[in-house]
């Protein structure tokens, strides 16, 4: 509400306060009010409690010229009541305690949150906040207005709210109807959004609405499954109301009820996503003035949907292919660059990637699960586009399997227990999901011998002199590091996975017995596998890993090539061997390899030049596995916590690269905040090392001394001065 609404808010909050007050009289008046819009009716000859009713966003402004007007009028005042739509909450509690102390008047607030908490504490309130609602917020929630706010990256109207009810399907609770019936139930719901008995529509109307949001060539098929959704939506107590003398239909009041309240919290969602877009952004070197962070949000929101749409259609095409890909961040900036609609902000195509990626990857939990229902809703949105039996396709997905995992998710899950939060701990869920459901997760003795080579490289690293140290920062030293923890601590963290005697073993009795995934050779399965098919696989990771060769020669052991190319030979091979020995549709194999690895992307293209019939690809993507789960016929499996945390795109780049001269930063900061907080240390070092790697560099940030004061003033924003 803004400052055109003023009377309807002055007529709500009266009625709200009367019932706590009954002697309020309102005062406001065309000749001057004297500086009050009520007061508390007393016998005595002056008041002595005024009230103040304001929409306005400077709301200390507003207080300080009304408590000047008052004490112009009026000589007894001891309490000002200031009814506001604004959020104040404890920002004014200084000015509270110093009118008191200075004028010894009472400043009571009520602000946003007090009207929200007692919404249904009488039924006058209740009656009030239903007017109010009436007035402002179901002329938001018409069909054309709604249809403006949603679904951005789609065009038609019709589209745009078929995606709102398919995003508003309640995917907390995994249904055992069927992704059909449920979607149906959702489109039907859609056509019908704008009804009312005095707006009905008949039978045909809602058939040509469903329509045409779904491909053309399967009208008789989307009219029975409409008929169906009708039939059951206006049973008895129904979601519906039919009209039988009419043969019409529209939503029932309840439904409309709930509609409504639904419709406005998934606006306020997505206003909240505009604005932690913004912020992102902000964080990654973007410019936004704060004129155009409504329009550049809006811009922002658009962006990641367009994404969450070609996921959603990549997603829907690999069910029909088996083909699949991963979602990094040179991709997601390729999506950008495709957008038809051109933006106004001009920030570049990295910046807006890095801002989605970070947002999908760690939304705040406001959102956390508005972002997962719009990212299934546009997922099915693109199944509907191929098809209307969404259940039929998805019943051909796995529902049982064997799972091979490979180093580049292995790596991932153990630099997750250095995050404190466990629903943060994105690769972690996926696979403990996927065991919940029955899938039985493995890894070779290629693939441990690779953990543990890393496990001690990165010790290595930690007993080195940083700049003495020839290569890059290994990954899990990086996220050691970028967690804020202390070099003296990382061997003992080390330890968790590895020893010093059978480090091989202990690395297979962790992941045995903390992930459920256990150790299972493909040697045998990939020795039988045509000398053709084995040759051209050999062929392709010989190639990728001379090509990484030549980027790091400075790193790089023949012999350990040699060892890296068999495993990956293994793996990739043996599960293609697996696979032979039954058919399946595209997706609905029993044995996968879940990996991070590009080149494993695009195995299928390659053997397809170099042989006549190239095997479908074994590859699947770690994001694509948690979609499975949400949607696929293993989602009834999973416990709903879990399920409710599956992520919906997952970024480990940020451990790709780490200058060594970050290390050393962390390491000097270390020794100088010595005796302070270990937590707030800690998350100090985090936060800086972490907005430092988004800039040019050390040098740019304005180098040690300007990185150390950024970190003191994190610790003092915490805890108060450091000396206190």
């Amino acid at each position: 509400m803004d400052a055109g609404d003023w009377r309807i808010f002055e007529e709500f909050a009266a009625d709200f306060l009367a019932v706590e007050y009954p002697s309020l009289r309102t005062m406001a008046a065309t000749r001057g009010d004297k500086g009050r819009d009520g007061q508390l009716y007393t016998p005595e000859e002056q008041p002595t409690d005024m009230v103040q009713y304001s929409v306005t966003p400077d709301w200390k402004a507003k207080i300080a010229h009304t408590l000047k007007r008052l004490a112009e009028n009026f000589s007894e005042i001891r309490r000002l009541i200031y009814a506001t739509n604004q959020e104040i909450g404890p920002a004014a509690d200084d000015l509270v305690m110093s009118t008191l102390r200075d004028k010894g008047v009472m400043v009571d607030i009520r602000d946003a949150s007090w009207f929200l908490e007692r919404r249904e504490t009488h039924p006058q309130r209740a009656n009030a906040s239903e007017s109010l609602c009436e007035k402002v917020v179901d002329p938001l929630l018409r069909k054309e207005r709604i249809s403006e706010q949603v679904g951005l990256a789609l065009t038609d109207q019709e589209a745009r709210l078929g995606l709102l009810h398919l995003s508003l399907q309640n995917q907390d609770e995994a249904s055992e109807k069927g992704l059909t019936r449920e979607s149906f139930e959702s489109l039907t719901l859609s056509a019908l959004h704008d009804t009312s008995p005095g707006n009905l529509l008949t039978r045909e109307q809602i058939h040509e609405r469903v329509s045409s949001f779904l491909p053309a060539g399967h009208e008789q098929q989307v009219d029975a499954q409409v008929d169906s959704a009708l039939l059951r939506l206006s049973g008895k107590k129904g979601r519906i109301k039919h009209h039988k003398s009419e043969g019409k239909f529209c939503l029932a009041h309840d439904e409309r009820s709930r509609l409504q309240e639904k419709t406005a919290e998934f606006v306020q969602s997505e206003q909240f996503l505009e604005k932690q877009l913004v912020e992102a952004v902000a964080f990654y070197g973007g410019s936004v003035r704060e004129q155009d962070e409504g329009k550049v949000g809006a811009e922002l929101r658009a962006s990641l949907e367009w994404l969450l749409l070609k996921r959603g259609e990549a997603f829907a095409e690999a069910v029909r292919t088996g083909e699949m890909n991963h979602a990094d961040k040179e991709g997601i900036e390729q999506l950008l660059r495709d957008e038809p609609v051109k933006k106004s902000h001009r920030l570049a195509a990295n910046t807006v990637a890095d801002a989605l990626v970070h947002v999908l990857d760690n939304p705040a939990e406001e959102i956390k699960a508005h972002l997962r229902r719009l990212a299934d809703g546009y997922t099915l949105f693109s199944f509907l586009r191929q098809t209307p039996d969404v259940q039929k396709v998805v019943v051909n997905l796995f529902s049982e399997g064997d799972f091979w995992v490979d180093t580049s998710v292995v790596l991932p899950m153990i630099a997750e227990t250095l995050i404190e939060d466990p629903s943060q701990r994105h690769y972690t869920t996926i696979f403990k999901a996927a065991a919940d459901a029955g899938i039985r997760l493995f890894v070779t003795d290629g693939i441990l011998e690779e953990v543990e080579r890393h496990l001690n490289r990165c010790l290595q690293f930690s007993r080195t002199e940083v700049r003495l140290w020839n290569g890059a920062v290994p990954f899990l030293y990086a996220a050691y590091t970028l967690s804020g923890r202390a070099r003296a601590g990382f061997v003992e963290w080390l330890e968790n996975f590895r020893g010093s005697v059978r480090p091989v073993e202990d690395v297979r009795i962790y992941l045995e017995e903390e992930l459920l995934i256990h150790q299972k050779n493909l040697t045998e399965e990939a020795g039988s596998a045509p000398i053709g098919l084995r040759s051209a696989v050999q062929e392709v990771w010989n190639e990728a890993h001379e090509k990484r060769r030549r980027q790091r020669e400075s790193e790089w052991d023949p012999v350990i090539t040699q060892r890296l190319v068999a495993h990956d030979v293994e793996t990739t091979v043996g599960v293609i061997q697996l696979r032979n020995r039954g058919a399946s549709s595209p997706m609905g194999h029993k044995y996968w390899l879940v990996t991070l690895d590009k080149v494993a992307f695009r195995l299928k293209w390659e053997l397809s030049r170099r042989l006549d019939e190239a095997p479908s690809s074994p590859v699947l993507s770690p994001d694509f596995l948690s979609q499975f789960l949400r949607l696929g016929p293993l989602r009834t499996a999973i416990e709903r916590e879990q399920r409710i945390n599956l992520p919906l795109l997952v970024d480990v780049s940020k451990y790709d690269y780490l200058p060594k001269s970050l290390v050393e930063l962390a390491d000097t900061l270390r020794g100088q905040l010595a005796g302070k907080s270990e937590r707030l240390v800690r998350r100090g070092i985090r936060d800086s090392l972490d907005k430092m790697r988004t800039e040019e560099g050390i040098e740019a940030a304005g180098g040690l001394k300007a990185a150390e004061e950024r970190i003191m003033t994190l610790l003092q924003r915490e805890t108060g001065p450091l000396g206190s």
